[in-house]
């Protein structure tokens, strides 16, 4: 005992003799939407809150691209927690939803609107909203998102099914866009992930296509999950019966225009025409114009659907049909060919010209009316 009486003790510190205070609010209100760039971002400010950090060292300090750096940048700058210029980490608020609602906002980084559209975003008394002339887009400023999601658990659970979907941590940009989508257009939050689901589907997962595709919706008050549904299986049978036409014609893979959107849904989901049949109408056409026009296939079909037919096997009897009656119509009239020649087989176009020559005279009319009268999703 007495050879430890004049013993030296001291705490271990280790790590410890190096630490940094993390703001609270970081972690009871940021926790949840912070991406991994965001939190690197700010974990490093705090290290280093004596000094002054450019983007570029700050991006290469963090292992992150100069681009997902400054969106992070903006994260924490719009929610007041970092100042710019000095990248310096300022006080915390205390709350989020304190903010007046009369105080002025950040302008959202989008197409500038008119001052009543953008008072109407925040909240405040604005005429009731009309059908926007324009396509332009407004979104809300990310501050006043964050109060939105805040004080509405349904808005973070469908952040939160979005980020699953996505496979990905939001952006603040995305969180924006997600909300106005809900606050401002009127897309429930029910269904917000079930479009994100079908963007990804159709491999245009992209924030553009997926806000313009939400608006899109909105406007057409597709305003719950039944609705959602039956306005995805559409839009998937459409593109469905477009590649069935498609390969049937050996049609190089590319997007297809309206107006053949809009032929191949009438035949394959509306008439339920056979993709024999369509290719049968696609031969005629080439063999009678030396080019494939939707319009005038459109034509034919038509014609053998008004007749009860959806089937190449009716169709090819309907042809011989034709054939024979215009042989017969030949011979009463005394027409009789050449020696030799009044057996001679007809081709398939010239045994078939009255439902032709009715064609040739509305091809002009197909044609006008094939422009513009669809609009489909892309």
């Amino acid at each position: 005992m007495s050879e430890k009486k004049n013993t030296e003790y001291s705490i271990r510190m280790g790590s410890w003799s190096r630490v940094f205070a993390v703001p609270a609010c970081v972690v009871d209100e940021h926790m949840k939407l912070a991406g991994a760039a965001q939190l690197k971002v700010l974990l490093y400010l705090l290290r280093h809150g004596d000094e002054k950090v450019t983007l570029d060292a700050l991006a290469f300090a963090i292992g992150q691209k100069p681009s997902d750096t400054q969106d992070a940048l903006d994260y924490w700058v719009n929610c007041g927690l970092l100042s710019e210029g000095s990248l310096q980490i300022k006080q915390p608020k205390t709350d989020i939803s304190a903010k007046a609602p009369d105080e002025p906002a950040e302008a959202a980084p989008v197409t500038e609107v008119p001052q009543a559209e953008i008072k109407n975003a925040l909240g405040q008394s604005a005429p009731e909203k009309k059908a926007p002339v324009t396509r332009e887009k407004i979104r809300y400023p990310f501050d006043e998102c964050m109060r939105y999601v805040a004080e509405d658990e349904q808005l973070r659970n469908m952040l939160t099914a979005v980020e699953s979907t996505l496979g990905k941590q939001l952006t603040h940009t995305e969180v924006t866009c997600f909300v106005t989508l809900v606050k401002w257009h009127g897309l429930p939050c029910t269904v917000m992930p079930m479009l994100v689901q079908y963007c990804r589907s159709i491999g245009k997962p992209s924030m553009s296509y997926i806000e313009a595709t939400g608006i899109g919706w909105a406007t057409e008050e597709i305003d719950n999950f039944e609705k959602a549904e039956k306005k995805i299986s559409a839009l998937t049978a459409k593109r469905k019966a477009w590649n069935t036409v498609r390969s049937a014609l050996e049609i190089p893979e590319r997007k297809a225009t309206d107006s053949e959107l809009k032929y191949c849904d009438l035949w394959i989901n509306g008439q339920h025409i056979e993709v024999e049949l369509v290719r049968h109408a696609y031969d005629k056409c080439i063999n009678k114009n030396g080019k494939m026009s939707f319009a005038y296939m459109n034509g034919i079909i038509k014609r053998y659907y008004e007749q009860g037919i959806t089937d190449l096997t009716s169709a090819l009897k309907l042809d011989e049909q034709n054939r024979e009656a215009i042989e017969a119509r030949r011979q009463a009239r005394g027409e009789t060919s050449k020696a030799g020649k009044q057996n001679q087989v007809y081709s398939e176009t010239s045994a078939t010209d009255d439902i032709e020559a009715i064609l040739d005279a509305e091809w002009a009319k197909e044609l006008a009316a094939s422009s513009g009268d669809y609009n489909y999703d892309d």
